[in-house]
């Protein structure tokens, strides 16, 4: 099934006030939406999705119940012959975290929504000047599951389509947040988005309790987690805008050139002399010698768990370790 896009406006989906599009991207912002109440939302339309998701970008995961002990965060694998319908009664009983990745690629109506959303943005929010969406990907959650402390190199935004979820949301690009190593590794794609956590942050967080038919919107980089209250399904999306490249070489000058030269004090201005400067050396030395990148980290997820929609907590241990569904090593 592909939904008429084309028959239903954009104002009818997202229709905030002047305030709001002016915020957008530069503060912390709860905001209502639509894209709730459209069939591809819906129970049965998800079970088909899932019936036919590609394994290999259908991302399972459970954790435990400490959003300190990052350790815990465990690969599942999904048999060949689970059904859409076994997928979603595991994640029921118990406790998943589910990420269908390239959704807009994989669906038609997912990508068709995304792309007409951030139109829309585009349009509104003059100060962007232009984003784009980039990369999203439709998230499925067991009641009482967790999303742990981390941050995203694009700037991102949540849409809750289903349940409730409790989102704490951090200060951005502050150091006590966000180690500046963590953060420029994060953007050479030498490290994963989770960071270190103390539960003392969450004094200077904001929390959300977010409902169908409500979008969390932040400002760049700032660090966040999830808490899934109820079965969850939420649609995490990211956006390009040509000022996020000024962050970009920022950010990997200080890694690649300072930190190297083990300047330690590294400013992460990203306007004025200093700034553009910086910017201008790594361009021109990336092009003579391009600096070593770390790889696109594509993980083994090797496990000894299976999703079981039969089992009492959704899933059962196998006898030896395998390469998950999902593993670039199956």
């Amino acid at each position: 099934m592909v939904l008429d896009y084309k028959s239903v406006k954009q104002t009818a989906l997202i229709d905030w006030t002047p305030e709001d599009y002016a915020g957008f991207g530069r503060s912390q912002q709860l905001l209502p939406h639509a894209y709730h109440t459209l069939p591809l939302s819906q129970k049965d339309y998800l079970i088909d999705l899932l019936d036919s998701y590609p394994r290999k970008w259908l991302q399972v995961f459970t954790m435990g119940t400490d959003p300190c002990l990052r350790q815990e965060w465990q690969s599942v694998d999904v048999p060949s012959h689970a059904t859409g319908k076994d997928i979603w009664q595991a994640v029921e009983r118990g406790r998943f975290w589910l990420n269908l990745i390239f959704i807009t690629e994989v669906s038609p109506d997912f990508g068709e929504m995304v792309t007409g959303m951030y139109e829309h943005l585009s349009e509104h929010c003059a100060h962007l000047a232009g984003p784009r969406a980039d990369f999203s990907t439709l998230l499925i959650s067991s009641p009482g599951s967790q999303l742990y402390y981390h941050l995203d190199a694009a700037p991102n935004m949540l849409w809750n389509l289903r349940g409730t979820e409790r989102f704490w949301l951090y200060p951005d690009m502050d150091l006590r947040f966000t180690p500046q190593d963590f953060l420029e590794s994060i953007y050479a794609n030498e490290i994963e988005e989770e960071m270190p956590y103390d539960p003392a942050f969450d004094q200077a967080a904001t929390c959300y309790t977010l409902q169908p038919g409500q979008v969390a919107s932040w400002p760049h980089n700032a660090p966040h987690r999830v808490e899934y209250i109820d079965f969850s399904v939420s649609l995490a999306t990211s956006y390009y805008t040509p000022r996020l490249e000024q962050r970009r070489r920022v950010q990997l000058a200080n890694r690649y050139i300072l930190r190297g030269l083990g300047i330690k004090n590294r400013s992460m201005k990203e306007t004025g002399l200093g700034a553009w400067a910086k910017r201008s050396t790594y361009r021109a030395l990336n092009k003579i010698r391009p600096f070593e990148k770390a790889s696109d980290r594509l993980e083994s997820y090797i496990t000894d768990l299976q999703l079981d929609p039969d089992a009492p907590n959704g899933m059962r241990q196998l006898a030896e370790r395998i390469p998950a569904s999902f593993s670039s090593a199956g």
